[in-house]
């Protein structure tokens, strides 16, 4: 016979669901995993990340279309604030508040490019935003970027361009990048094939 759920054991689960891995919980409530996860389902809790409103540094970067590496070094270095949450099981995610952030970019202007943010992709979006779009969109303003990874997918679109003989400056704007950025992953690819 299953053991009926209290009051404080529903409130300690809502409290805890995003802060505490399920095995944790199960512990301490003295519950199977099973019975926690059948609870948190039927308590629409199931999808623990959604429901903490917060998103993950991986979104954040593919919304300012940035490498997640970038997030992450404005974490540990320059002082954007995110939360260490465990979902599910054992999956870690750090996540960020999105008026947190928002606070953050208004001391940090100078490292976004706010022209490649899709308008009110990241809600709620303040009202220095779409002013610091519009003058980087009028003023042809590109910030200085953090070094941006290059994906497999990206290397071979870089050699397909090539080969049907765009130009670096045409490659760069296809992939999103910079000219120079183009220029030297290409020798870099050069190198290895001599090599």
């Amino acid at each position: 016979m299953t053991k009926k759920w209290t009051k404080s054991e529903i409130n300690y689960l809502k409290n805890n669901v995003g802060k505490l891995s399920i095995p944790t919980i199960a512990k301490n409530l003295e519950r199977t995993e099973t019975s926690v996860e059948m609870k948190m389902k039927k308590l629409g809790l199931d999808h623990t990340r959604i429901q903490s409103g917060l998103i993950t540094m991986g979104e954040l970067a593919r919304l300012l279309k940035v490498d997640r590496n970038t997030v992450k070094s404005w974490v540990d270095n320059h002082g954007l604030k995110c939360i260490k949450r465990i979902t599910r099981k054992h999956k870690k995610y750090y996540l960020l508040d999105p008026v947190e952030f928002w606070n953050w970019a208004d001391g940090n202007r100078d490292k976004i490019q706010f022209s490649q943010i899709e308008p009110h992709s990241i809600p709620p979006e303040p009202d220095f935003v779409e002013e610091e779009r519009r003058k980087e969109i009028q003023g042809g303003i590109e910030k200085y970027r953090v070094y941006r990874f290059w994906t497999v997918k990206e290397e071979k679109k870089l050699q397909e361009l090539k080969k049907k003989g765009y130009k670096n400056s045409e490659i760069a704007t296809i992939l999103n990048r910079s000219s120079i950025s183009v220029q030297r992953k290409l020798s870099r690819i050069q190198e290895d094939v001599t090599t």
